[in-house]
Parts: structure tokens; C-alpha cells; sequence
């Protein structure tokens, strides 16, 4: 029931707009006795214009977002390939707290966390995948070997994933096409109000209609502009990424610490 509400509350925080619009043309109709301008079909090409700009705003958020998906799951990744490292580390050699290490890895994937529920700024999650190199620093002394290299190399790629997050979370997608759209959109809706249909009900239908359309998706493009947009509220929306990789790998390891603790 709760992910139903999710997926409709775009849709039905959008209806007060074409009811707004809606009470604007009656209004024009009952109130001032105007019936219209210009001819509905007279519109048409603006309003094509402004479908084809919607078409092409998608796409272009749809890049990023699409590859938005992938990042908790590689960012996951890197940290439990980490974790075994780690572990094969302590196999090779039992000369250091395993514990103590796998706390402060579990560290990282916590400020990873509490960046995307907007608890802090990355800056604190770029500190905590630097102190890795404590980590690697404690396996070294150990004389592990050659493995330790692998730490920064995962080190590396999960600094330059958190990068990307930022870098997604914190531009949009051509902002001079948003101005676009904004304006043709504005320019749509005043020509509807002063266009005219064969009745009221068509009238009704067909303004209700494309305002819903035209408010909706330009909702629809920004929310998806911005996967990582969580509420600091707790509220999802529909087109906020999937943590779950990240969430799922952190329970895991926090089993495994418990796991490595003598009974």
C-alpha cells in the first residue's frame, strides 16, 4: 500500500494545477462572457513544440539516471571487496585487530549512508574513505603482502563513485532547457484560456487534460534530474535511487563482525 502511495503522489499533488486552470476558463466563459481567440487546432504546433521538449528533457535526465542506479550496488561493492581483503589479510596473518579494522570500514559505509539520508556533508564521507589508509597502513606493518594494494585500488574507485554521486546530486541537466520548457509551457497555458472548443465539456476535458500532462512531467524531469534528492523527513519519492545494496551489504557486515567476536 505505502509504494502505491508513492507511485501516485506526483500524480495527484499535480491535480490542484489543471483544477486551478480549469476554474480560470470557466471563469473567462461564465464570468466575462469570452469564448476564445483562436481556434484549438490554431495551437497545435506550440503545443506539439512543447511535447517534443518534454521528449527530449527525459532522455537527457534518463542518462544519468540510469547509471544513478548502478552507483549504491558499486559502491557496495568496493567496500565488501575491502572487507575481504581484510579478511584474507588476517587469514595470511593474524598479527592485528580484524575487529577493530572491519569497525572502521564500517565507518565509511555509515557516512555513505548518512550522506544519502542527509544527516552530513561529503565532506565527512570523503575523510572517512581517506582514513582507508589507516586501515591499509595496519595491514602493511603486519607484512600482510602484496594484497595491501588492493586497498587502494579500491580505495581509488570508491572515492571517484562517491565523486559522481556528488557531482549528480548537485547539478542538473541543461538548465537553459529547463528555462525553455518553463516558458513554452507558461505560453501553452495561456493560449488554452483563450482558445476555443466546440463546449464547455471538451473545453474542460482537453484544458484539465494538457495542464495535468505538462505539469506532471516537468515535475516528473526535475525529480528525476535529482536521484539522490531523499528527504530529510524520511519520505521517499518514486524516483529516488534504491538504496538497498548498500543497506544490505552494511547488515551483512555487521553479522560478520559479530561473527568474528569469541563466543
Amino acid at each position: 500500500m505505502k509504494l502505491n502511495m508513492i507511485k501516485w503522489r506526483l500524480m495527484i499533488t499535480t491535480l490542484p494545477f489543471p483544477l486551478f486552470m480549469l476554474l480560470l476558463k470557466l471563469g473567462l466563459f461564465y464570468g466575462l462572457n469570452f469564448e476564445g481567440l483562436v481556434k484549438f487546432s490554431e495551437i497545435g504546433i506550440v503545443v506539439t513544440g512543447g511535447v517534443f521538449l518534454l521528449g527530449f528533457m527525459l532522455a537527457g535526465v534518463m542518462a544519468d539516471y540510469k547509471e544513478s542506479e548502478r552507483l549504491p550496488g558499486e559502491l557496495a561493492s568496493a567496500l565488501e571487496t575491502m572487507d575481504d581483503i581484510i579478511t584474507l589479510a588476517y587469514e595470511v596473518k593474524f598479527s592485528f585487530d580484524v575487529k577493530d579494522l572491519r569497525a572502521r570500514l564500517n565507518q565509511v559505509t555509515e557516512s555513505l549512508i548518512n550522506f544519502f539520508e542527509r544527516k552530513h556533508g561529503a565532506d565527512v564521507v570523503f575523510h572517512k574513505i581517506s582514513s582507508i589508509t589507516e586501515i591499509a597502513a595496519v595491514m602493511e606493518t603486519a607484512n600482510v603482502g602484496g594484497i595491501i594494494s588492493r586497498m587502494s585500488v579500491e580505495q581509488q574507485n570508491l572515492r571517484k563513485l562517491f565523486t559522481r554521486v556528488t557531482v549528480i546530486k548537485q547539478t542538473n541537466f541543461l538548465s537553459t532547457g529547463y528555462a525553455l520548457l518553463e516558458v513554452l509551457s507558461v505560453i501553452i497555458f495561456g493560449l488554452l484560456l483563450i482558445s476555443k472548443f466546440d463546449s464547455v465539456f471538451v473545453s474542460a476535458i482537453i484544458v484539465g487534460f494538457i495542464t495535468q500532462i505538462f505539469v506532471y512531467m516537468i515535475r516528473l524531469i526535475r525529480d528525476v534530474d535529482q536521484p539522490f534528492e531523499y528527504s530529510i523527513k524520511g519520505v521517499p519519492r518514486a524516483s529516488d535511487v534504491d538504496l538497498f545494496p548498500l543497506m544490505d551489504y552494511h547488515d551483512r557486515s555487521l553479522k560478520r563482525e559479530i561473527a568474528t567476536k569469541p563466543v
